[in-house]
């Protein structure tokens, strides 16, 4: 069973379902041993990454959103469309705190280096 599609926007960042087409540039990001390292990750071949973009649209106690950089997106935005060229990285959230329904964790991550060069990965629970 597939999820409901829902963009999320902001003045800065747009945030869009994670895709089969984002699939290719996380993937890329993922071959960063620094991203690997902050993310506590392990490398996954390109294959095994769809198969994982895959199982994420599906699992009803997890969503994944890419993280847009509005000024980077190319024309117009579209609800819908990837817009892979905008890319910057990822929202996890994980709705698995059983004693407390309410409860989410959520990881930011920018794996984008863009203009500061900087990245950042944030992790912390909020309350729905």
């Amino acid at each position: 069973m597939e999820k409901k599609r829902v963009s999320l926007e902001g003045k800065k960042v747009i945030m869009v379902p994670y895709m089969e087409a984002h699939v290719p540039k996380y993937h890329e990001w993922m071959q960063d041993p620094a991203l690997l390292q902050a993310t506590a990750s392990e490398p996954l071949t390109l294959q095994q990454e769809f198969q994982m973009q895959l199982t994420w649209t599906q699992d009803p106690n997890k969503q994944t959103f890419i993280v847009l950089d509005r000024e980077m997106v190319v024309g117009e935005f579209i609800h819908g469309d990837p817009h892979v060229e905008a890319m910057v990285g990822d929202v996890n959230l994980y709705m698995n705190n059983f004693d407390d329904p309410n409860m989410a964790e959520i990881e930011i991550m920018i794996a984008e280096p863009k203009r500061d060069s900087k990245r950042l990965l944030i992790v912390k629970s909020l309350k729905r």
